[in-house]
């Protein structure tokens, strides 16, 4: 006859508790990851189109240089002509224009759709040579924060 005391003891896995206890520590850390990822990714396209900018400044005030004033473009013929490429850019559109009242040049990038599921979002570069410091960066605050822009301070 079997010995009764090691029947149960023969068996492997996992209790219903124990899993339950694994399922919830899993939801916990992606519930907490999510957000910290869509954050990430979000500074990360802000990062992108403050570099595309940055070429865009540099490109008027060389503009400037050559001919004493700024330029407008506002689509992708008008960046290729200075030799800036935006064909490929997918999560703002690109603009530049004179600044009749300071002397200066502003750039605007304009989030699409692709950008946040959150609509809305600017980005903007203004340039006044009469102002110091000279340029400012500046954002509408819904869903690009202060704290994405270049020379924020970091939290």
């Amino acid at each position: 006859m079997k010995n009764m005391s090691t029947w149960g003891k023969s068996q492997a896995g996992f209790t219903l508790v124990e899993l339950m206890v694994v399922i919830i520590i899993v939801g916990i850390l992606a519930a907490i990851a999510v957000p910290l990822y869509t954050d990430y990714t979000e500074k990360a396209r802000v990062t992108e189109a403050t570099s595309i900018m940055g070429a865009i400044i540099t490109s008027q005030k060389i503009e400037a240089q050559r001919t004493n004033t700024f330029y407008t473009a506002a689509d992708i013929a008008g960046f290729r002509a200075r030799g800036i490429d935006i064909s490929d850019v997918r999560y703002f559109g690109y603009s530049t224009a004179p600044d009749g009242v300071s002397g200066g040049f502003t750039v605007t990038a304009d989030a699409t759709a692709d950008f946040s599921a959150t609509p809305g979002g600017q980005i903007t570069f203004t340039y006044d040579p009469n102002a110091t410091p000279s340029g400012s960066w500046d954002s509408d605050g819904t869903v690009i924060t202060a704290d994405m822009l270049p020379g924020a301070p970091t939290p």
